[in-house]
Order: structure tokens, then C-alpha cells, then sequence
């Protein structure tokens, strides 16, 4: 069956979450269309490719993994390398520690419409309780039933934001959009060049994509009205910096007369 959806799935040095992650993804429901899965990686030096290998050889559908030398955090360098790997039109977004419900990927197919993106979030679980999943309760969706009140509220909040500010039609809000969980088709995707590979290090790539794809024309939607991702626990990302608005990637976020299609993205100039 030829690919409908190309998975682009982002990791780094976090073997067990993305098995379980890989796992999650297999236990998939309701896809009467054809994936692909690219596992694109920001150059570890652990178990990580044998992790994706040992998923390839026992899902019936195509998975790849692709990889560079690891020199600092570069998530966008990651997710362009991923799109361009695949062949798909659409194209779904993952981080490689966020869990998918079972019918995560049927929801992004079923609600995604000509220019549009859809926007995702993530339920954080706990420490205790992301060290004490396994396979087998990522396989039979269990731990859907372990967020919190707190974090289901949370996204229930930022849905009612997300409607509010596009009933209004507001020209710049929402711009947050979350790259480890999003859908767009890749012809959208291509038309601002992807992710601008300026950003080095945690932070503002997705942010800056949101904001040059309604530049474009591409209108943002929300899908937590009908799914959500599971956030594993880990320690805090080394390169996250401590007072954001002062950071280097957030200084060229709000750089001045940026155009909706950078230059350092799916292709150079």
C-alpha cells in the first residue's frame, strides 16, 4: 500500500524511549492507509540504530533511519532530514519521547484538510510512572489512564485558548506550534522551506515555523479535541537555557523582516 503518511519521528540518545515510543506507533488502529516511519536521529552513539532496526524487521511497513555527527541540539536539521528521507504527501511529526495513543495517527489523517496544519500537545507523565512502563502497557493503550488532573486540565485550557484566538481570526495568535506532535501537508511544508536550521540548540524552530507558516497562508488548527500525546520523563535538555527571553534562539525568533520562507532549510541559498 503506498504511504498516505510519512512518520518523522526525532531522537537522540534515549534508546528505551524510543523503543516504547516505536511501539506505540505499532500498536496503531484504524489505519486503512498506508504509513512510513522515518526515525531521524541527532547522532548517538548508543543502541539507538539497532533499536530501530530490530522495529523494522517486524512491522509491515517501511522504516528508515537516518543520522549526522552530533554537535549540539539541532532539532530542525533532525525533522528536515527526516521529510526529505520520505516520500508521503503528509506529513506527521513526532519527538521520540512522546507516546501515542492508539488511534493517534487515524485522528491526524481523518481531521487534516487542504492548508491546514494541525497542532498537537503532550500529556507529561510523571517520573515514576514513565520508568515503570513497559511494552506491553504501551501496546494495549493502558497508559492513556495515568495522566494526571492537573495535566488533563492543562489541555483542555490550551484548546479553548486555540479556538478563541481563531474564532477571532487573530492575525498572530496561537503561534506556538509543538514539532513533536504536528501535521502538514508536505507540499505546505516545502513552500516555507521547511524548519530553519539557524536554530542550534534548545528552542524557537517551532515557534519560528508556526509563525512563517501563517506568513504563508497555512491556517493552524488544534487536534486535542480528539488526541494528545504522552510525554516521558527525562532530565532537563543540556542546552536549554535558563532565562529563555534571553537566549540566542529566541533573539533570532524575533529578529526583524524575517519572510516566511528561510534560507537555511529543506534547501540552502
Amino acid at each position: 500500500m503506498k504511504p498516505e503518511i510519512a512518520l518523522v519521528v526525532i531522537t537522540y540518545q534515549r534508546p528505551r524511549h524510543l523503543q516504547l515510543v516505536l511501539e506505540s506507533i505499532a500498536a496503531q488502529v484504524g489505519l486503512s492507509f498506508g504509513i512510513e516511519v522515518c526515525v531521524t536521529d541527532d547522532g548517538s552513539t548508543d543502541e539507538t540504530s539497532q533499536v530501530v532496526e530490530e522495529f523494522r524487521h517486524r512491522v509491515p511497513f517501511p522504516v528508515q533511519f537516518v543520522t549526522h555527527p552530533h554537535v549540539t541540539f539541532q532539532a530542525a536539521r533532525c525533522r528536515n532530514e527526516g521529510a526529505k528521507a520520505t516520500k508521503a504527501p503528509y506529513l506527521l511529526f513526532l519527538d521520540g519521547d512522546c507516546l501515542l495513543p492508539r488511534d493517534h495517527v487515524a485522528a491526524h489523517q481523518k481531521y487534516h484538510l487542504p492548508g491546514m496544519a494541525l497542532i498537537g500537545d503532550a500529556i507529561r507523565l510523571e517520573e515514576s510512572v514513565s520508568e515503570n512502563l513497559t511494552v506491553e502497557s504501551i501496546a494495549s493503550g493502558e497508559f492513556t489512564s495515568l495522566a494526571t488532573a492537573q495535566e488533563t486540565r492543562r489541555l483542555r485550557r490550551t484548546l479553548r485558548k486555540f479556538r478563541f484566538y481563531n474564532f477571532l481570526r487573530h492575525p498572530r495568535k496561537p503561534y506556538k506550534l509543538r514539532s513533536g506532535n504536528f501535521s502538514i501537508w508536505r507540499e505546505d511544508l516545502e513552500r516555507v522551506n521547511g524548519f530553519d536550521e539557524n536554530f542550534e540548540g534548545w528552542g524557537g524552530e517551532d515557534d519560528d515555523l508556526g509563525r512563517r507558516l501563517r506568513r504563508a497562508g497555512v491556517r493552524l488548527e488544534s487536534i486535542l479535541a480528539h488526541t494528545c500525546s504522552y510525554h516521558l520523563w527525562h532530565p532537563r535538555e543540556a542546552t536549554a537555557p535558563d532565562r529563555v527571553k534571553l537566549a540566542k534562539n529566541t533573539q533570532y525568533l524575533w529578529r526583524k523582516g524575517a519572510s516566511a520562507r528561510c534560507s537555511n532549510g529543506l534547501t540552502k541559498s
